[in-house]
């Protein structure tokens, strides 16, 4: 038997705990709350406080680029944790299951030049904390310095890709 001071330490710190989880779970669903009042353009999805679309007509990743920037100043899709990856991987799933690859922000703009692949970042400047590689590109012979969604991983990792195929992309927009 614990003594009567420890159980009552205990029953705070457990108090504090179910306090704590309470809102956490609150804050998620006021962000879930949050991502249905946006107003997204006709075709695509709202994700926390961003737009997402899946645009079918293959282009090269530049093409892609810039097609993204055209559309509401967007840009190539950054997926920066795993929940934004199941999302975006869902988009696509719902979308389209006849490409193999599509299009995401992710490139090298040094060539291949920084060692074990230390060059990649997100096209918008975002901080590329989070890594879902299918295979890192550091271990790939003839790597294309731009970043796909694999159809062979259901659209969760990335692959290093050649930047001059012509694939389907994901467009990212502010609201």
């Amino acid at each position: 038997m614990l003594p009567p001071m420890t159980l009552s330490s205990m029953f705070w710190m457990l108090l504090s705990c179910l306090m704590f989880l309470s809102q956490v779970k609150g804050e998620d669903s006021h962000k879930e709350q949050l991502s249905t009042r946006i107003s997204c353009p006709r075709g695509s999805k709202a994700y926390h406080s961003s737009c997402y679309a899946l645009f079918l007509m293959p282009k090269t990743w530049t093409e892609a680029y810039i097609a993204c920037q055209k559309r509401s100043s967007g840009h190539l899709v950054s997926v920066l944790n795993a929940n934004e990856g199941l999302f975006v991987a869902s988009l696509v799933k719902t979308v389209s299951s006849a490409y193999a690859y599509v299009w995401i922000g992710l490139h090298d703009p040094t060539l291949g030049l920084q060692p074990n692949a230390g060059g990649w970042e997100w096209i918008n400047g975002d901080v590329l904390n989070y890594l879902s590689w299918e295979r890192h590109p550091s271990t790939i012979s003839k790597p294309g310095h731009c970043g796909t969604l694999s159809r062979s991983t259901g659209f969760l990792k990335w692959k290093d890709y050649n930047c001059e195929q012509r694939l389907p992309y994901v467009c990212k927009f502010k609201n």
